[in-house]
């Protein structure tokens, strides 16, 4: 933490204190200019487009147009809106350009009444993977024609949670998991994969530990799994897409979440209050810093020797953020900087959340409906 109270503060590690000049540093956090203007309802598309998702209903403001919807889906790089709805007891598809013209209209197959685990995953050439009763997944190509269809279920008469799906940008690798299954007086969890000839492969399996985080690098080569028992410390898992484990690290903290950088040789781990950074091949911890409010998500930046921070408080029930503060930490110079963000953010659900390097010392928070730009001297 920091009080600029003094022209010296104390930066305090987990493991080491030094005095650093205020004039030394800076950190500068404003709204990328094609987010300025959005409310909290509306999100940037690709091409400079926008659109307003509020409650089930879309609208398209350059276009004018509108839809009610069961689920809504957006492709990695935002050129495609995909909108599911049950249409007299089938799947009703449209495909949308980030105009907001129609790109392909179908009828797809049988749904159950009230299903509340309809989603869509729209790629961006235009195929589908659509969810629903739970555990079942049904891929379409680009033309809306039916392919593989995927059953993810465990078997249990004791209840499952909805499957979850996970992939990379560039849809080269997808992953399916079950975050909890009730078996006897346990709660277990699987992980699988859906390999080239669309077949399932688990690649993870506990009886008695549950997922609180799944997440997959970016070229979508490995994963971190979070996981939880009642009674023992969580633990992080990271293993390659066909379920080579490379680390487990047990944390001393109930975890929050888990990210790996890009360079795959450091992890960072979040509690609701603190932040960890380890070397990933001997597990040793490089760099720990705490915060007064809840950590929101963390990331390292290997080639920046950069721990970025966003916190504030965040509502499930509203997807909103507010009391905002952004931090950077030098692992190296063992410096850190921070910034208050005065405005609300918002998020959506078929928005992914990331911060992502730009260039040298310089990110960008991506996926609410005001997207970051954070520029770090030191």
């Amino acid at each position: 933490m920091i009080r600029n109270l003094l022209p010296l503060f104390y930066i305090l590690f987990s493991y080491v204190i030094l005095p650093v000049p205020a004039s030394a540093q800076s950190i500068n956090v404003s709204v990328t200019p094609a987010t300025s203007g959005n409310g909290p309802s509306v999100f940037s598309l690709a091409n400079g487009t926008s659109v307003e998702l509020e409650s089930r209903k879309i609208r398209f403001p350059g276009s004018g147009f509108s839809s009610d919807f069961a689920a809504v889906g957006i492709s990695p790089d935002r050129t495609v809106v995909s909108l599911l709805d049950n249409v007299k007891g089938r799947a009703g598809v449209t495909l949308l350009s980030a105009g907001g013209d129609t790109l392909n209209k179908y009828t797809s197959i049988a749904l159950g009444s009230n299903d509340p685990s309809l989603s869509a995953y729209p790629t961006n050439a235009g195929h589908l993977l659509l969810r629903n009763n739970i555990m079942n997944f049904t891929f379409h190509d680009e033309l809306g024609e039916v392919g593989t269809n995927i059953s993810n279920g465990s078997s249990t008469r004791q209840g499952e949670t909805i499957s979850e799906l996970v992939t990379n940008p560039d849809h080269e690798t997808f992953i399916i998991y079950t975050s909890k299954i009730k078996s006897g007086n346990s709660v277990g969890s699987k992980v699988q994969l859906i390999d080239a000839d669309k077949q399932l492969r688990r690649i993870f399996r506990s009886d008695d530990r549950y997922i609180k985080d799944l997440k997959l690098s970016d070229e979508g080569s490995m994963l971190t799994i979070v996981t939880a028992a009642d009674g023992t410390n969580d633990r992080v898992i990271v293993m390659d897409k066909y379920g080579n484990e490379i680390n487990t690290i047990v944390s001393e903290e109930e975890l929050a979440g888990a990210s790996l950088a890009d360079d795959g040789k450091h992890l960072t781990l979040f509690s609701e209050n603190r932040i960890r950074v380890y070397d990933l091949l001997n597990a040793k911890n490089i760099g720990s810093t705490s915060l007064r409010q809840p950590v929101f998500m963390a990331d390292y930046f290997s080639e920046d020797d950069m721990l970025l921070i966003i916190s504030g408080y965040y509502s499930s029930s509203s997807a909103n953020l507010n009391n905002i503060e952004v931090k950077a930490v030098d692992l190296v110079r063992r410096d850190i900087v921070s910034e208050n963000f005065s405005e609300e953010l918002h998020f959506h659900e078929a928005f992914t959340t990331d911060i992502k390097r730009t260039s040298s010392n310089k990110y960008q928070l991506e996926g609410a409906n005001k997207e970051l730009s954070i520029e770090v001297a030191f």
